[in-house]
């Protein structure tokens, strides 16, 4: 199977290059597969691009997609999404963040469960195993797992963690079928998680989430905008709860 890691990055210069070096390992444990890494960066302004471009000429299974400018995070993963399926003819995307916030050898638990059968494999901080930072301070805590219950309560997906940041998806019979494009998402921020799957869980995918260790950023400065992700998630259960998908 080909298998697209895509990852988002906006000044990630500090992470970007020893990521995508842990990944070609942890790829490469898994020659079963064909591993493609995909960095999609919104016009990054430390040189990230570059050191992707840098990358890519070494190793031919890292490409590099440009945003012309920060549209946001759901804008990047989706047209990530885009091109794995349609350029590079993936069988399957995993979501990963740039910032070694998710530890790469993760991915080998997503990749299990997609062998067993799974659709959608969810790396989750909330079910047993899984852990948030110990660096975390409490009101981040609270934010994080009190937001995932009220996801779960309203829209009625059983789902520990909805807004985990590592994620793999099938692409045959749901990559059609998912809003793939910046216009149809309710969100083009951190929200778009909820979307994408809220989509999954109404389309029947097999789902499954498997226990990941979250670790705080160690580089760079957080995406994270707090106030305005909260509203923009409050925004997106209630639009998924009146229409739908």
């Amino acid at each position: 199977m080909k298998i697209t890691i895509i990852i988002p990055t906006y000044n990630e210069i500090d992470t970007i290059g020893a990521l995508i070096d842990k990944l070609l390992l942890v790829c490469a444990e898994m020659p079963q597969h064909i591993f493609s890494i995909l960095v999609v960066d919104s016009n990054s302004q430390d040189g990230t691009a570059s050191l992707v471009e840098e990358k890519a000429r070494k190793h031919g299974t890292v490409h590099l997609l440009k945003q012309n400018e920060r549209r946001g995070l759901g804008s990047a993963y989706v047209l990530g999404m885009q091109y794995a399926a349609r350029r590079l003819a993936a069988d399957a995307f995993i979501e990963c963040d740039a910032d070694f916030q998710h530890d790469p050898r993760d991915i080998k638990r997503l990749i299990t469960e997609f062998d067993n059968g799974y659709d959608y494999v969810i790396g989750s901080r909330y079910v047993p195993g899984g852990s948030v930072p110990h660096e975390w301070k409490w009101y981040r805590k609270i934010i994080s797992r009190w937001s995932n219950v009220f996801i779960r309560l309203i829209l009625h997906i059983p789902i520990a963690d909805a807004t985990s940041g590592l994620k793999l998806t099938r692409v045959q019979t749901f990559s059609e079928r998912l809003p793939l494009e910046e216009r149809k998402l309710y969100s083009r921020f951190h929200a778009y998680k909820i979307h994408l799957l809220y989509c999954m869980f109404a389309y029947g995918a097999k789902i499954k989430e498997v226990p990941i260790t979250f670790h705080e950023r160690g580089n760079g400065a957080s995406k994270l905008r707090t106030i305005k992700d909260i509203a923009e998630s409050l925004k997106v259960v209630f639009l998924l709860r009146l229409k739908g998908v």
